[in-house]
């Protein structure tokens, strides 16, 4: 089973990021946009009795059950999204994923298609260690997956593996992250051996087991989706 490994911080620009995912296309469904949003409604609908718990349902059961106290509240809120993500883990396949939401990015900066060594004029893993030619911004680190099988084994695999707490996380915060060792190589890239002021940049080849993962609820579905934001090769932890 894949070991989970602590955050922290290199001190250096991230390896990765950006502005947080969410649907491409709006659509007319009205959904909730953000986590306060999510919780919002999901309260209301507790409040009235559509959600959770033995309170009956509709306007009835409403009017007659006490209100709620805060604590119970929030409570029930956390249990409500909690259910309705589900018991059963979704399986994740990246190029639906990635099209899905704006800001999902796994395929766009870490994909397997994408070429290894610096070259002039094309979009290469080293280049992205010296914002060259397809990116951005320079990073610290860039790592692209070995192939795209290895990809959706390892990142479902975790999905299987840690659902009930990936889906408590998405309950209480609307996001889960998460740096594992899948213990073995997955992936291949480089880091700047010049960060920390150690001198000019200069990408060093590494080969890494070790995976950072972001996951976020769709709220503008019914039940919310789970999607991933990224999930990438790391030689930073």
């Amino acid at each position: 089973m894949p070991r989970s490994r602590p955050h922290h911080s290199d001190g250096e620009p991230p390896e990765d990021g950006g502005s947080p995912a969410h649907p491409r296309s709006s659509g007319d469904g009205g959904g909730p946009d953000s986590v306060a949003a999510l919780q919002e409604v999901t309260l209301a609908r507790i409040q009235q009795g559509h959600l959770g718990g033995d309170r009956g349902t509709g306007a009835r059961a409403a009017a007659a059950a006490p209100p709620l106290s805060p604590e119970d509240a929030e409570l029930s809120l956390w249990e409500a999204i909690h259910a309705r993500t589900g018991e059963e883990p979704p399986t994740i396949k990246f190029t639906a994923n990635d099209a899905a939401y704006t800001g999902a990015h796994t395929l766009e900066r870490h994909g397997p298609d994408i070429p290894l060594r610096r070259d002039p004029g094309r979009k290469t893993i080293e280049g992205r260690i010296y914002k060259d030619y397809g990116w951005d911004k320079w990073a610290s680190g860039s790592f692209k997956w070995n192939d795209h099988t290895t990809l959706h084994r390892t990142v479902n695999d975790y999905v299987q593996n840690n659902w009930e707490r990936i889906r408590s996380n998405l309950a209480v915060n609307g996001e889960h992250e998460d740096v594992f060792d899948a213990g073995h190589a997955i992936g291949e890239g480089f880091v700047n051996a010049g960060m920390f002021g150690a001198g000019p940049r200069q990408a060093q080849y590494s080969v890494t087991s070790t995976v950072r993962i972001v996951i976020q609820l769709d709220l503008g579905t019914d039940p919310p989706q789970p999607f991933i934001v990224t999930a990438f090769p790391t030689g930073l932890g």
